[in-house]
C-alpha cells in the first residue's frame, strides 16, 4: 500500500448506475462512515443510512484530511478554496484545502464543479487574516487577487499522507473513482476526515 499525494478524492469524476447506494451517485464520489473492517474490504454507511461494501483495489491509497485553523495557513502556502458567489463583492469559504506538500494542483479560479452558484480557487495565499470570529484569504492567481471571507463554520483541512490505521469503524471516509463491477464497488484511494463535513460536496 502506498500513500497518496492531492486531492483526487475532490475532483475524480466516475459515472454510476441507479442500483448503486445513494451516496455514490453524485460524480462516482462514495462517502460516509466506516463501520465495519474485513481485510481490504470496507463497510460503508451513508448519511442517508444505506450501506456499501468497497474492497479496496491492491496498492490502494490512503489519504488524510487533518482539520487545521485558518491561522496554521501562512502566507505563500498553496490551498483550493470553495467558496459561494461573492456577496458585496467579498466570496464565503465553505472549504478550505491545504495542499500536501511538493504537490501543486492545477492553478485557477473558475466554477466549482456544475455549481454555477460556486467558485472554486486553486492559488498560493499571499493574505492570511485569522480572526476570533471570522478570517479572510487573498489568493493569487493568474495576476488577479481574490478575496474571500473564511466564516467560523468553514471547513478548514490540511491533506496528509495516510495509512491502513485510520481505516477503523467510525473513521469518516470519502472515495472517488469507485469502480462497479458485477454488482461490487471498488476503489484504488481513501480519504479519511477529522471533520466529518469534509468534503463538502
Amino acid at each position: 500500500m502506498t500513500a497518496t499525494r492531492g486531492l483526487a478524492a475532490i475532483f475524480a469524476i466516475c459515472l454510476f448506475t441507479s442500483a448503486l447506494p445513494a451516496l455514490a451517485q453524485e460524480g462516482g464520489r462514495l462517502r460516509g462512515e466506516v463501520t465495519k473492517v474485513s481485510g481490504d474490504t470496507l463497510t460503508v454507511k451513508a448519511e442517508d443510512g444505506k450501506i456499501a461494501d468497497v474492497t479496496l483495489e491492491s496498492g490502494y491509497r490512503v489519504s488524510h484530511a487533518v482539520a487545521i485553523k485558518l491561522a496554521d495557513i501562512k502566507p505563500g502556502t498553496f490551498v483550493g478554496v470553495g467558496a459561494s458567489l461573492p456577496e458585496n463583492g467579498v466570496m464565503k469559504a465553505i472549504q478550505v484545502v491545504v495542499f500536501p506538500p511538493n504537490t501543486r494542483a492545477s492553478e485557477r479560479h473558475g466554477a466549482w464543479g456544475s455549481d454555477s452558484n460556486a467558485t472554486m480557487t486553486n492559488a498560493p495565499a499571499t493574505l492570511v487574516v485569522a480572526g476570533q470570529s471570522a478570517g479572510k484569504l487573498t489568493l493569487t492567481t493568474g495576476g488577479q487577487n481574490y478575496d474571500i471571507a473564511v466564516p467560523p463554520d468553514a471547513v478548514v483541512v490540511r491533506i496528509e499522507d495516510g495509512g491502513k490505521d485510520l481505516l477503523n469503524p467510525g473513521a469518516a471516509v470519502s472515495m472517488s473513482n469507485v469502480a462497479a463491477k458485477d454488482g461490487k464497488l471498488s476503489a484504488r484511494a481513501v480519504t479519511v476526515s477529522d471533520d466529518k463535513r469534509y468534503p463538502t460536496r
